[in-house]
């Protein structure tokens, strides 16, 4: 019997989004659970707290084993499903430790809530538009009301789940974090410009890379790697942000433009990253489907599922 793994997620999640790619580039056969993180806020509910404490999407299922953030899904997944593709290189080699070392700064240096929720909050700061759907779009206000509900809940959630409490304790904390880091336009403009300088670097690294302009090259070398999926699931991001032409258009960083334009034409990465917003309407067509989704060749059903709550979704 074919081995099938369970992936709780959202499509519209960029921590979600990297597993998709990772599941779709290994070839892996799984079941898809949608949760709505935004509407239903199911990731607060107790059967999918249990699983997940943090309250986040996504999470793997192995059978017994639950694997919760995205870059321990990514590493499960490369270790557990050998094949081709090899998108976690051995730390033992130079391309290893490379690729290592940049999913480290592509993590913690750029503070993807942040920029999303906030260039939301203030449009203003899109260089050319939110590429969002006034369907699913929310003002500052609505944005800022939601986070604040869901805090509360957290509270009374603590209160009728003794076992939970600690977990929801530290997710109401969480929560009203983000909500004073987005509602203050000064820490979102800190963030954005921080994301320059972390660009500047990855405009360098190409620069080092890009030594055969007939080979199709990637952030570490020739080969596809966790650390194109990381790099291209935010450069996805800042195309539906409006803030593209900011960060990676040719005339700014040409060698991260061109980077991107190569990395759009994988099917991986278009499927996932590329498909939101031409799909999203069609996705309103389908609301009363199914929301578990056996998948693999039926990533474009994935692909209908992005926007399902909110398009902007990060893994909260």
């Amino acid at each position: 019997m074919d081995r099938r793994v369970k992936l709780y997620y959202n499509p519209s999640s960029s921590a979600s989004q990297k597993v998709l790619v990772a599941l779709q580039e290994k070839e892996v056969k799984f079941e898809g659970v949608i949760i709505d993180i935004q509407k239903k806020v199911q990731q607060l509910e107790a059967w999918y707290m249990r699983i997940n404490p943090a309250g986040a999407v996504p999470v793997l299922q192995d059978g017994e084993k639950i694997i919760r953030e995205s870059e321990d899904i990514v590493d499960y997944i490369d270790r557990e499903f050998p094949g081709e593709s090899k998108l976690v290189p051995d730390m033992s080699t130079e391309m290893g430790k490379e690729v290592s070392r940049w999913r480290k700064v592509l993590n913690e240096e750029v503070q993807v809530f942040a920029i999303t929720y906030g260039t939301m909050c203030f449009p203003e700061l899109s260089a050319s538009g939110l590429k969002l759907a006034k369907s699913v779009y929310r003002s500052k206000d609505d944005i800022i009301a939601n986070m604040q509900i869901r805090a509360k809940r957290c509270e009374q959630l603590a209160d009728e789940h003794p076992d939970l409490r600690e977990a929801y304790t530290a997710k109401m904390s969480a929560v009203q974090k983000n909500v004073s880091t987005i509602a203050d336009k000064d820490n979102v403009v800190k963030a954005l410009d921080a994301l320059e300088s972390t660009l500047d670097k990855v405009q360098e690294k190409l620069k080092k890379v890009d030594a055969d302009p007939s080979k199709e090259l990637w952030f570490c070398g020739q080969q596809f790697t966790a650390a194109d999926i990381t790099l291209c699931i935010l450069l996805g991001r800042l195309d539906l942000l409006g803030l593209g032409e900011r960060y990676h258009s040719n005339e700014k960083r040409p060698k991260l433009h061109a980077y991107w334009q190569q990395a759009k034409k994988r099917p991986s990465i278009h499927r996932v990253s590329i498909n939101v917003l031409r799909e999203i309407m069609k996705m309103k067509l389908r609301e009363g489907a199914k929301t578990v989704l056996p998948v693999l060749g039926g990533l474009v059903t994935v692909g209908l599922a992005a926007g399902l709550a909110f398009l902007f979704a990060s893994k909260r």
